[in-house]
């Protein structure tokens, strides 16, 4: 090979090895985030948020307005009515607000007996829920949860006071929850 083509082509490749290291320590070096930087995972994208654990807000309500589609804000203590939607099991009808988790999130909702202790926990599933969005808020409305089995059987449910708990997260990363108390009735059973 002429050795003036050679120079060039070996100057060529001393700079590619003396870069090769380099992009190696970026691809694993720490971010703020606590992840690795390049690495294409989820950790780059809960680093995008600014931090290891970003926090979204979320709020407790119910179903309201002319068609049950409305998020209406939960005021603590309020009555929760009990329903059977003529299937003989008991539900409640909640609405989940999330405020900084984008369209879909996973959202796992616990009814707790305030009396006795008794939980039933309504899981997320196993693939993020479709939110519908209006501007930052995006709203899970209505969300149905089985209350069956939080109360002994002829225990009586009306009245009883129940602390409702929401955890939600994303496949960001990003996590929040909401916690209130209820009156069940049985006013509609």
């Amino acid at each position: 090979m002429n050795p003036a083509v050679l120079a060039p082509v070996q100057l060529w490749l001393v700079a590619i090895l003396l870069a090769m290291p380099a992009c190696g320590a970026a691809r694993g070096a720490s971010t703020a985030s606590g992840g690795s930087a390049g690495t294409g995972g989820a950790d780059d994208i809960a680093g995008a948020a600014g931090a290891s654990n970003p926090s979204g807000e979320v709020q407790l309500g119910v179903p309201g307005g002319s068609d049950g589609l409305s998020f209406e804000p939960f005021v603590d203590g309020m009555e929760l009515r009990l329903e059977t939607f003529g299937q003989g099991g008991t539900h409640v009808l909640l609405g989940v607000r999330c405020i900084g988790f984008g369209s879909r999130a996973f959202v796992s909702i616990t009814l707790r007996d305030s009396n006795t202790g008794t939980e039933i926990v309504a899981p997320a599933p196993a693939r993020p829920q479709l939110l519908f969005c209006d501007g930052d808020n995006c709203d899970l409305v209505p969300i149905t949860v089985m209350a069956g089995g939080l109360t002994q059987t002829n225990e009586e449910r009306n009245g009883l006071p129940i602390a409702i708990s929401v955890e939600v997260h994303n496949q960001a990363g990003v996590t929040g929850s909401a916690a209130a108390t209820a009156i069940l009735s049985t006013a509609d059973l």
